[in-house]
């Protein structure tokens, strides 16, 4: 069974909805898909013939959690997912999921970005090696050190969709998304593991 990268909205979508709200659903969602989800709609599955993802996770990620508390762990993650998460509004990487210590963008896939779809995600994945240098594992003890993260970048085509109707998620499929994720897991410590095909395009 392929890896399945997934977007979890915790709560049913609202029938009255204010700004605040509405805000909400449109980060966790990209907007076509949370207009036809507003309204009651079935959306279409989104494709893409070339587009760019992104992987990264924590190195070592198993054994801080066993040195450090559950709480501390989250906190660990929220910090660093801020700064993530920033940085993919700076470059426009649409945010897929935090998976556990893995977080997962992609390029060119919900929005017309073909002409750097491959650049932005590269610069995207550059700037969060950097996030996470200057993130501490924990706040109140140095000798933690800082995050050290792998990252993985690979291109090619993608299908996306709300797969289910309570819970509404919504998945990205395709070889494309088990490659970037070996690209990942075989990258070295805060290094960029780029595909020939990402390497290419680039």
């Amino acid at each position: 069974v392929e890896p399945v990268a997934q977007i979890k909205l915790g709560h049913r979508i609202p029938k009255k909805r204010n700004s605040n709200e509405q805000d909400l659903i449109h980060q966790v969602f990209p907007k076509h898909i949370a207009k036809a989800l507003l309204e009651g709609r079935k959306a279409e599955p989104d494709r893409a013939e070339m587009a760019t993802m992104f992987f990264s996770d924590i190195v070592g990620f198993t054994t801080i959690s066993s040195k450090i508390s559950p709480d501390q762990v989250s906190d660990m993650l929220d910090r660093l997912y801020i700064k993530f998460d920033a940085l993919s509004v700076k470059h426009d990487v649409f945010k897929i999921e935090t998976i556990g210590d893995a977080y997962v963008g992609v390029c060119n896939l919900v929005k017309d970005q073909g002409s750097d779809h491959a650049k932005r995600v590269a610069e995207f994945a550059s700037d969060t090696i950097e996030a996470a240098a200057d993130t501490p594992i924990l706040c109140d003890d140095p000798s933690m050190g800082t995050v050290r993260i792998r990252v993985g970048v690979h291109c090619g085509p993608l299908v996306a969709r709300v797969v289910g109707t309570r819970n509404p998620r919504y998945c990205v499929f395709g070889d494309t998304v088990n490659t970037a994720a070996r690209m990942e897991s075989n990258s070295l410590p805060m290094k960029i593991h780029c595909s020939d095909r990402a390497a290419q395009i680039l």
